[in-house]
């Protein structure tokens, strides 16, 4: 039974159908608590980037989200940086410091990444422009642009993927329909 979907000029369409174009925005819902509950949350992730920025000397940019319970490390807190368009899931450490070895080192986040929950990036990793880190990775070594890692220590699963806004994928709705194409 083939997947039928509304679009927005109102008909009904299956993924093999000729007019099919993937849309990679859901609709979420949009009740009154839930838009109050978004500008709450926006408004609390703003004053808390001010204050990282400011009071700590982090160089978080502006387009870039983080959920409220990231731990950034605080013992060197100019060593963080985080590009546009990038998200930290809840639980992700930070850290720009490493007391047994004494190493003091930047971490950085590239432009349009997605750090998963409960991730790991240890002292001096840079994650490239348009990776993923998968939720509970460690990431001990840098990571080139455009891959997915995931483990512990993390390993590329996927090379050669195109991200935008917060790292989601730009064929999430192909590849959850059919699969990974093949050769990948």
């Amino acid at each position: 039974m083939a997947a039928q979907m509304k679009y927005r000029n109102g008909e009904n369409s299956g993924y093999g159908s000729a007019g099919f174009i993937p849309i990679a925005v859901r609709q979420p819902k949009r009740n009154f608590l839930r838009l109050a509950w978004l500008a709450i949350r926006s408004r609390l992730i703003s004053l808390r980037r001010l204050y990282y920025v400011r009071v700590w000397g982090m160089d978080i940019d502006p387009t870039a989200w983080f959920s409220l319970r990231v731990e950034f490390d605080r013992t060197h807190p100019s060593g963080i940086h985080i590009g546009r368009e990038s998200y930290v899931a809840f639980g992700a450490v930070l850290l720009t410091h490493d007391m047994t070895r004494g190493i003091y080192a930047d971490t950085r986040v590239g432009a349009r990444c997605f750090i998963g929950a409960h991730s790991i990036l240890m002292p001096g990793v840079a994650i490239g422009d348009g990776s993923i880190v998968g939720a509970g990775s460690v990431v001990t070594r840098d990571v080139p642009p455009g891959c997915i890692v995931a483990g512990n220590p993390a390993r590329i699963v996927k090379q050669g993927i195109k991200t935008y806004r917060f790292g989601c994928l730009w064929d999430w709705e192909t590849l959850s329909k059919h699969g990974a194409p093949p050769g990948s």
